[in-house]
């Protein structure tokens, strides 16, 4: 599939296809009056996970997620965005209560959301890469040895951007198989950059062309991020919309 790079205006939005996924972006740092419409959408458990969480930006940031997450979805629904109800699966991972047929994932790092939505289970992540982090000793506790010899022969200046590259293919898998964390990112081998996101191998010893995955290009104001989608079989065709508040 070809990279995506076509961001439609949410005014553009189209009925899910039975073999497509559609991907929704959205920016999370928002002014008062946006997060306060925001906020209306959410449920008590939303509510009270994000009092929770302690540092102010942090609770603004799941507020502006969970409510973009809940408006989307309320397209795909005949219901509302504040009638929606969810459940979790066997692993935790969330599903709709009245609509099992509709398959979604929400992954939100920094300032930045994404939310994929599909007729088969789908997996999505997204991460900030200018973060400081450990990502040389995450990588020797996480990774497989392919993962981190074909990272290590990269030149310096690629080699942090290609751990989170990495991540977000393992994040995406581990979450359209609906284990997430319960699932060690060190069981499965993917892809690495510049080779486009594939799984290549599992410890398990499933035929990894039940999944596909596929690289995110995203808008340039995130060119800090990297995403990678997962979904169960395979996608026709993937639909990226950037979403906005004022449709």
């Amino acid at each position: 599939m070809d990279n995506l790079i076509n961001w439609l205006h949410p005014n553009q939005h189209q009925p899910l296809q039975s073999n497509a996924v559609h991907v929704w972006f959205y920016p999370l740092n928002l002014t008062p009056p946006c997060l306060d419409q925001l906020i209306q959408l959410l449920d008590t458990e939303e509510l009270a996970r994000s009092e929770r969480l302690i540092h102010l930006v942090h609770r603004q940031r799941f507020i502006a997620a969970h409510g973009f997450m809940r408006s989307v979805l309320s397209r795909y629904t005949q219901q509302t965005a504040n009638d929606l109800l969810f459940a979790k699966a066997e692993y935790g991972k969330p599903r709709l209560v009245n609509n099992a047929e509709l398959h979604f994932n929400l992954s939100h790092s920094q300032d930045m959301a994404m939310l994929a939505i599909a007729s088969a289970p789908v997996g999505i992540d997204i991460e900030y890469m200018d973060r400081k982090c450990d990502w040389l000793a995450i990588m020797q506790r996480f990774y497989t040895a392919p993962e981190i010899h074909k990272i290590m022969s990269l030149p310096p200046a690629l080699q942090q951007h290609a751990f989170f590259q990495v991540w977000t293919r393992k994040e995406a898998y581990m979450k359209v198989t609906g284990k997430g964390l319960y699932l060690s990112p060190n069981e499965f081998t993917v892809s690495v950059p510049p080779e486009a996101a594939a799984l290549l191998d599992l410890d398990s010893g499933l035929n990894i062309t039940q999944w596909q995955m596929y690289d995110i290009v995203l808008p340039a104001m995130a060119k800090e991020y990297c995403a990678c989608l997962s979904v169960a079989g395979s996608a026709s065709q993937v639909v990226t919309f950037m979403y906005t508040l004022s449709t």
